[in-house]
């Protein structure tokens, strides 16, 4: 094994758009025109994913780019003295790993703060937010955490099986004696995932003003126990006590966790994430990048409310450059499957006065199982009917396209409609505007071929499959799941497939950045424990082939970047990962292998950015 290479270090509004100005000076890269290689990867088993030439021995990168991709002995040729060549040992290549869909601020986060979703119990709870502590410095917030997201069905669970039942004594409510011993310098607030109570240390209290005589508010629960003291435990307008003297994140918080993500995507092999970006993130970006520290590639995408600024600012599609590069902006129809506020044609089967509900398009800072508070009043005022349409028509003359988030079955055909009128109205259909509907998740039968009639990219998160098939059944029965997570369907209509992880997840589920649970979700349909057996719907599995193209060429393309990354091509940036399983193989053969395959060298325009121990 070779020893790991040292990485040298060197609320959108207007705002977000001179940041955008500042970060995204347009470089021109030319194809290399090395005749010997800065790096070669020989004597492995080199996945192409380019249909003229899918597999070869060995692979040639000089400066930023691929020079020669073939045989080891063709590949010789561009060696020299200085070459640095990697014997592979038969190790697997393919071209680095393209996530569509990442929320980057919320992942670091998580990475750095505290993640309780799969916590139930009081020994877990305190460990973790213990470990925040270390993580944080003095006078850092912990916040979120989501505890109990897997308490009524654990991780691995189908649904199917009864197992990790709730406990017939309630839910589990933590008590701030169990953290304040160790929380003097660090105010925390976290949650439950369904939102329905918070915990907050004595810091955090006293810094809210909160005392054993504070009254309840209006529509709020200060927790006391049978003697009076107060227990943390916050429920309704009583969190806002708290939440109203939380300041902004800090910047170097931010930069931290942007780090964090960097190092999760290299030892994944992740070398693009596509982001949800806000201001303070590209901020962020732009100072990683100044440092030498940028290890992927990151594409941008504001908020759907930008379009007047961006128009003014002659913003297009593809401004910036490799690293950092405008490619889409997003919005949002309905809620999810987490909370129940995906949006539906009929009731859900556990909640049979709930259909979902419509979600204006949020302010970046908006979390994506953030409950609705507004009134209908309210909603119209600031987003009359019509609203989504009139915006995405406004964006099409800055060619920058949507990337629109749909849920449920009625949130799909809603958004469906919408393109359908928008593209019609502006003479594009059946042009090569490459739209995406986001995550698509499940789509009324009627609808699937809608997606190839229209020319649409379904930018799904397999891994959903996975984990959420816990809870799709009893949501909205067998039947309606058989349009959920439909990726077969999906392709045979038509629709280009793109497969982005969702990572960290949402505020009832966590998804993991590292590409290879999305691979073995597409093509087992089963959860990390192997169930079901014969895998959920199974006939919507895709093979390991396609899997590997959502993820690698695919939202190359999507992107409009099909010209330089998404196949190991003699010309296209040298992005690649190498893993130390055979992914097709496995995929074919074994998929759970898939699980434990892990990478071995990260490169990103020809730098080795991670390199195993």
């Amino acid at each position: 094994m070779h020893q790991p290479v040292q990485i040298q270090r060197p609320f959108i509004s207007i705002r977000w758009l001179v940041i955008v100005m500042l970060a995204f000076q347009p470089v021109c890269v030319l194809a290399s025109e090395h005749a010997n290689a800065d790096l070669v990867l020989t004597n492995g088993r080199i996945y192409t994913a380019d249909a003229d030439r899918p597999w070869a021995e060995a692979v040639a990168v000089g400066g930023e780019r691929i020079i020669a991709v073939g045989s080891a002995a063709e590949v010789a040729a561009t060696i020299d003295g200085d070459t640095r060549v990697i014997d592979l040992q038969g190790a697997f290549v393919s071209p680095g790993f393209n996530d569509a869909h990442v929320h980057m601020d919320a992942t670091g986060m998580l990475l750095t703060g505290v993640n309780l979703l799969d916590v139930h119990e009081a020994v877990a709870f305190a460990e973790r937010i213990r470990g925040a502590t270390g993580r944080l410095p003095p006078g850092s917030w912990i916040v979120r955490g989501d505890w109990g997201a897997y308490e009524q069905w654990g991780q691995g669970s189908s649904g199917q099986s009864g197992s990790g039942a709730t406990a017939a004594a309630g839910p589990f409510t933590p008590d701030r004696r169990l953290i304040d011993d160790f929380t003097t310098e660090h105010p925390v607030l976290v949650n439950r995932f369904d939102r329905s109570m918070f915990l907050a240390n004595a810091l955090a209290l006293a810094l809210a003003g909160i005392d054993e005589d504070t009254p309840d508010p209006v529509g709020g629960e200060i927790e006391r126990d049978a003697t009076g003291r107060l227990t943390g435990i916050l429920r309704g307008s009583a969190v806002d006590l708290v939440q109203n003297v939380i300041p902004p994140m800090p910047f170097d918080q931010r930069l931290v966790g942007v780090r964090a993500v960097l190092k999760e995507a290299r030892e994944g092999g992740v070398t693009t994430i596509q982001d949800l970006s806000s201001a303070e993130q590209l901020r962020a970006y732009q100072v990683v990048k100044a440092a030498g520290e940028l290890t992927a590639r990151i594409m941008i995408r504001p908020n759907i409310f930008q379009v007047d600024h961006v128009a003014a600012l002659g913003l297009t599609r593809g401004y910036g450059d490799d690293w950092l590069k405008l490619i889409g902006y997003k919005g949002w129809v309905d809620g999810i499957m987490g909370n129940s506020s995906a949006m539906f044609f009929t009731p859900y089967d556990h909640d049979p006065d709930n259909r979902g509900a419509l979600r204006p398009p949020m302010l970046p800072e908006a979390e994506e199982g953030a409950a609705f508070s507004m009134t209908a009043a309210d909603h119209y005022t600031k987003w009359p009917p019509g609203n989504m349409e009139h915006l995405i028509d406004a964006w099409v003359d800055t060619g920058v396209p949507p990337h629109i988030h749909a849920i449920g079955d009625l949130g799909n055909r809603i958004l469906l409609d919408i393109y359908e009128r928008v593209l019609t109205s502006r003479n594009l259909v059946g042009s090569d505007h490459r739209w995406r509907v986001i995550h698509a998740q499940v789509v009324a039968e009627e609808d699937f071929p809608r997606f190839g009639a229209l020319h649409l990219v379904a930018e799904v998160n397999p891994y959903h499959v996975s984990d959420d098939m816990r809870w799709m059944e009893e949501r909205i029965g067998a039947k309606r799941s058989e349009g959920a997570y439909a990726f077969r369907k999906l392709k045979n209509a038509g629709a280009v497939l793109i497969f982005g992880s969702d990572s960290p997840g949402t505020n009832a589920a966590r998804y993991y950045l590292s590409p290879v649970y999305g691979l073995y979700a597409a093509v087992s349909r089963q959860t990390l424990s192997g169930e079901p057996a014969g895998g959920w719907f199974p006939d919507q599995r895709l093979s390991i082939e396609e899997a590997m193209d959502a993820y690698t060429r695919a939202p190359a393309w999507a992107s409009f970047e099909e010209d330089i990354k998404g196949t190991l091509t003699p010309g296209k940036l040298a992005d690649i990962a190498v893993f130390d399983t055979d992914l097709i193989a496995a995929g074919h053969e074994a998929p759970a292998r898939l699980l434990d395959a892990r990478v071995l060298y990260t490169i990103v325009g020809g730098r080795v950015v991670y390199e195993a121990q």
